[in-house]
């Protein structure tokens, strides 16, 4: 809310008959058919409703914000936060995701957007979350404080026709099977191991886990379908996960592969032919979401970041690369962000040319700007530094420019060369991507 405005005045009046305030569960139904309704797609409803009803770990009903004409007696705008722990580089970190944010055509361009993120956020901040991401349409949230900075979504696309056929005579080297709840704990060590690769991800708690696994509602666009990877011994090699539904990828339907992990000392190239096999038959009988405009599939999209061992393993000359869409990503206050994540920063500098670096790095942002100070390859110093011109410091970058790097979506020299407004000396462009590596996954994100 404004500075003025405490969260403990909720509910207030908007005027013209609408008034703001926080969802409780009698509110439930309206909200899922009004965020079917505005979502166009019934997997937005059952989501809505698992979120609404207490059967999501960390977010209820009271999390929502609705707006309600009082005059109609119907909910007309609502968004929620769906709060959650990331890490960066090992170190964890709260993070809220504003997320169902829907407005009735007839009552939009009034501010009840903004007027709802005044609350998410005060919210958030008081949940003492670092910073704030939100999946959505492009451009949107920027008028929030947002900057699509973190990749999201990086597709590569097997289309039907290049699935590879059988050997005669040859077997297969792998096959799949249905998670039973014996497989958890297996699943649980494999992501483990497969997000300390990377330098964000979102760990999981036992009772997130519990509910990843067991207690989405079927229908819900945030459930996967889990299967277990294994030999023709039943030796359990590794898993995969896909939603249950066909989506489109330009205008073609096809089956979406969001995860998928061997355990250690299992390569992908020997098991790759048979297990795209085995995931075209599940694609075969998958049925096409809301709206689709096909009936069949048309390929296998693999949801697993920029970079992965799968793709390496599969044929390259007929693998489709799908540029990334990126999530919206507010960090309010960068300086507390940066001093959190420190000693990750201090790590990324091991082995590289910036190894034991002695110096500092002053990053202008044109309305401010921020100092870092190294000694031996320690950051001794995070603060607020004040450029006295827009050619001060060792970086320029303008507004929320600095979180592409941060969040490992741009190398500095990208920015600099596409941006004129954008410049690095030659050691500090080096030195931030030093401490900012480049992040090459998909986040699982609380949902």
């Amino acid at each position: 809310m404004s500075k003025n405005t405490s969260l403990h005045q909720l509910p207030t009046e908007l005027g013209n008959n609408l008034v703001l305030r926080f969802a409780t569960r009698k509110d439930t139904d309206e909200l899922v058919d009004f965020n079917t309704r505005i979502h166009e797609e019934s997997a937005a409803g059952f989501a809505v409703r698992d979120l609404m009803t207490g059967k999501h770990p960390t977010t209820q009903a009271a999390d929502f914000t609705v707006v309600e004409d009082t005059n109609a007696r119907e909910i007309v705008s609502s968004m929620c936060l769906i709060s959650q722990s990331w890490s960066y580089g090992g170190i964890p970190f709260k993070l809220g995701r504003p997320e169902f944010v829907a407005t009735d055509p007839d009552y939009r361009k009034r501010g009840l957007v903004r007027k709802q993120f005044e609350v998410i956020h005060a919210v958030s901040a008081q949940k003492g979350e670092l910073m704030q991401g939100i999946t959505g349409i492009p451009w949107f949230y920027r008028q929030f404080g947002y900057e699509m900075a973190l990749d999201l979504e990086a597709n590569r696309i097997l289309d039907d026709v290049n699935i590879p056929s059988r050997t005669r005579g040859r077997a297969e080297s792998c096959r799949l099977r249905a998670r039973s709840p014996v497989d958890n704990a297996f699943i649980q060590e494999l992501y483990q191991i497969a997000i300390e690769r990377q330098v964000f991800a979102c760990p999981r708690s036992a009772l997130m886990w519990e509910y990843e696994l067991e207690g989405r509602s079927e229908g819900s666009g945030a459930r996967f379908e889990w299967e277990i990877i294994e030999d023709l011994a039943g030796t359990r090699l590794g898993y995969v996960t896909y939603l249950p539904m066909l989506w489109q990828i330009s205008d073609n339907p096809c089956f979406w592969v969001t995860q998928l992990e061997l355990k250690p000392g299992i390569g992908y190239l020997y098991l790759m032919q048979s297990l795209l096999r085995s995931l075209w038959a599940k694609a075969k009988k998958s049925s096409v979401a809301d709206n689709g405009k096909s009936k069949n599939a048309k390929g296998i999209a693999f949801t697993l970041g920029r970079d992965h061992q799968a793709y390496t393993a599969m044929p390259n000359y007929v693998l489709r690369n799908e540029d990334s869409y990126a999530w919206h990503i507010r960090i309010p206050d960068t300086i507390a962000f940066l001093r959190h994540i420190h000693p990750a920063l201090e790590k990324h500098l091991v082995g590289t040319v910036a190894e034991a670096y002695t110096g500092e790095l002053r990053l202008n942002f044109y309305q401010g700007g921020l100092r870092m100070k190294f000694e031996a390859g320690h950051l001794s110093e995070i603060s607020r530094w004040c450029p006295g011109s827009f050619e001060d410091g060792d970086v320029q970058l303008p507004g929320m420019t600095f979180w592409q790097v941060l969040c490992g979506r741009f190398r500095t020299n990208e920015l600099t060369s596409q941006f004129a407004d954008c410049s690095a000396t030659s050691d500090a462009a080096v030195l931030l991507d030093c401490l900012f590596p480049p992040f090459t996954g998909d986040v699982w994100a609380l949902e």
